[in-house]
């Protein structure tokens, strides 16, 4: 059976956009230059101080989370500094690749894709290197479903004098986050992942260690100056022409996300989280990462059926999942969760996924994974009725 319809997206990014946001996103455009928009700007910077829980400012960006990161980067590194970068997977590496583009001297803590980079590992790393400028890591790596000790990373890395630069990208709402608490200078962040709105948002917000580095002179950067950007916050502005509809979108999002409470909704995704990887679990998959984040559960299935099992899944039951990068092309399945997703979806994933191992006779167990996931809801609300 084929569906016309558009896929249902269970990817690890974009994630799906509510109703609310998409209905902003149809209404007559707004100047960007008006009180109106300073309205959203504020609205939208305020928000994500309260989700990355800071003080400090946010700078909001028209880009893809991938121009976040060049913007921090290219912002707080001159090239020929030596920094540090913790790479366990695809964004990891990207890390590697800006450093490369941009000139900087790069120390790498590498990290078996499916394991996350021990904070004693950049710690011995930190302590051989002589003096590193910058530290660049990532929370949650969606390549491989892995979560990252930021917050013990940014210890060690500020106990050795240097600047902390996090890849929150696909984290930020499904997983705790203490920017100023954890002692972090920079952190980025992108409006298709947990908020639900589509790609061409991104932010980056900056301690005031990270806002004196991105003042010096000489920097290689315009368009993405965070300087300018800093500037042009403090008015509740941009500092070039913005991307309206997700500026609105946003301020949507967060207000949805303000009304559930932000607790609730990394609760939420956990719950999913945990629902996903039971039910992945009894019906014979594989989990691959070993330290599992809420964002999105990555399977290893038999040899050569990874793909198999995500074109069956477009194809007869209408959802769309993720696929491998890199060298784990065709050997994973990425099973996205992240966003506005609540438990009924998590059913609808599941029993699709039981569909297509049974249609593809892979370890056919017809309810197990709708049993285990039911299970596992119903322990978190005894857990939380306690």
């Amino acid at each position: 059976m084929t569906h016309d319809n558009p896929s249902r997206l269970f990817t690890p990014g974009p994630t799906r956009v509510a109703k609310p946001v998409r209905e902003v996103m149809a209404e007559p455009l707004i100047h960007h230059r008006t009180d109106e928009f300073r309205d959203k700007v504020q609205q939208v910077t305020t928000g994500l101080q309260e989700v990355i829980r800071t003080q400090q400012p946010v700078v909001l960006l028209t880009s893809s989370g991938t121009g976040a990161m060049e913007a921090a980067l290219s912002n707080v590194a001159k090239p020929g500094e030596k920094v540090l970068i913790t790479a366990g997977g695809k964004f990891g590496r990207r890390w590697q690749e800006l450093a490369a583009a941009y000139g900087l001297d790069p120390v790498v803590v590498e990290a078996k894709w499916g394991e996350p980079v021990a904070p004693s590992e950049v710690q011995s790393a930190l302590s051989s290197a002589g003096p590193v400028k910058v530290v660049f890591t990532t929370h949650t790596e969606t390549s491989t479903g892995v979560l990252q000790d930021v917050a013990a990373i940014a210890e060690v890395a500020k106990a050795a004098g240097a600047v902390v630069v996090v890849d929150a990208i696909s984290s930020l709402c499904a997983q705790d986050f203490k920017m100023d608490e954890w002692g972090v200078d920079v952190v980025i962040g992108g409006s298709q992942k947990g908020f639900g709105v589509p790609p061409g948002l991104s932010f980056v917000a900056l301690s005031e260690a990270a806002t004196r580095r991105a003042e010096r002179p000489g920097f290689p950067s315009y368009y993405f100056s965070l300087a300018r950007g800093l500037k042009a916050v403090e008015k509740w502005n941009t500092a070039y022409s913005p991307a309206i509809p997700q500026v609105l979108a946003m301020a949507v999002s967060l207000a949805m996300i303000q009304e559930e409470g932000l607790g609730n909704v990394i609760r939420r995704h956990q719950h999913n989280a945990q629902a996903v990887r039971a039910a992945a679990t009894a019906l014979g998959l594989e989990l691959f990462a070993s330290s599992p984040c809420n964002a999105t559960t990555v399977v290893q299935p038999a040899e050569g059926k990874a793909g198999d099992i995500i074109r069956t899944m477009e194809l007869s039951y209408g959802l769309k999942i993720a696929g491998g990068q890199a060298h784990l092309s065709g050997k994973i399945c990425r099973l996205g969760h992240l966003g506005f997703y609540h438990e009924t979806d998590i059913y609808t994933l599941i029993s699709a996924l039981e569909g297509t191992l049974t249609e593809l006779d892979i370890n056919p167990s017809p309810g197990r994974g709708m049993e285990s996931a039911l299970e596992s809801f119903q322990a978190d609300r005894a857990v939380s009725d306690a």
